[in-house]
């Protein structure tokens, strides 16, 4: 069983005094890092624009399966989504690389070695809006064939809240890594593939959308440790992200709350890196 870099990123935000903390609501404490999509199915060859963040934690020279540090997704040519938490820590130097292949292990191939990176400058000043977004650039040509994902609309999840069609809705959770035991002690296995699972709707706040993953109650899933950044889909569009992973309980076995995409503050973040935002 492969763990990943869920233990020495803990030991990187404890030190460093990145957002940490709890994750059983989005406003009591800033969230822990990297989450991994629970419960979840292979996606093989389908999400080709859903990737992982690599860092070369131990200095080695190659990035392998265990650098993983979070997911996230392409939202132009250039530009890579993921949590503002993935990337706080980081000095302004640091080299990052992003993969699109379905399995990291043993190791990931192709590597893209990142330009920069940059998150909002607003991230943990306020944690009923935590602007938890963060953005990879990447070199002109590197993501020849992978079609970026679209953003959503201004206000497009309220709009949809006001018809009533979020009640019953599922999200897909797409992202790399870790199931989480659904009973008992808490379990943790990570393989680095990069899977698919559902998650029902629960609740839409001005900054938040919630999700349920109480997969022994509902047979679903959600994400857990390690998949900070990944995208959330409705279900039945995959070519439209409408949230981010940010934060949800402990054990990842009840809520998921999820940064929105369609808020005046990300779109603020967002429009700074995107050709145009619809």
């Amino acid at each position: 069983m492969h763990y990943g870099r869920l233990v020495p990123v803990l030991a990187l935000c404890s030190t460093l005094a990145a957002a940490c903390d709890d994750r059983s609501t989005p406003t009591l404490a800033a969230p822990e890092p990297p989450q991994f999509i629970n419960n979840g199915v292979p996606t093989g060859a389908a999400f080709g624009n859903v990737g992982a963040v690599l860092f070369d934690f131990d200095e080695d020279g190659v990035i392998e399966g265990n650098d993983l540090l979070c997911s996230g997704s392409l939202i132009e040519p250039t530009v890579f989504l993921t949590a503002a938490h993935c990337l706080s820590f980081f000095p302004a130097d640091a080299q990052l690389y992003i993969t699109f292949d379905p399995d990291v292990f043993p190791v990931p191939a192709p590597v893209i070695a990142a330009t920069g990176f940059a998150f909002d400058p607003a991230f943990g000043h306020d944690l009923a809006d935590l602007h938890d977004l963060g953005v990879v650039l990447l070199p002109a040509g590197s993501t020849v064939g992978i079609t970026p994902l679209q953003l959503p609309p201004a206000g497009f999840l309220d709009a949809a809240a006001a018809r009533g069609s979020l009640r019953g809705q599922f999200f897909l959770n797409v992202g790399y890594g870790v199931a989480a035991s659904d009973r008992g002690i808490p379990r943790f296995e990570f393989d680095g593939v990069r899977k698919v699972s559902k998650s029902r709707f629960m609740a839409l706040q001005p900054n938040w959308l919630g999700l349920l993953m109480q997969a022994h109650a509902t047979g679903e899933g959600g994400d857990c440790f390690g998949d900070s950044g990944s995208p959330k889909f409705l279900d039945g569009n995959t070519s439209m992200i409408v949230a981010t992973v940010t934060t949800g309980d402990r054990v990842c076995r009840a809520t998921s709350w999820d940064y929105r995409l369609d808020t005046p503050s990300a779109r603020a973040f967002l429009g700074a890196f995107v050709t145009t935002l619809p």
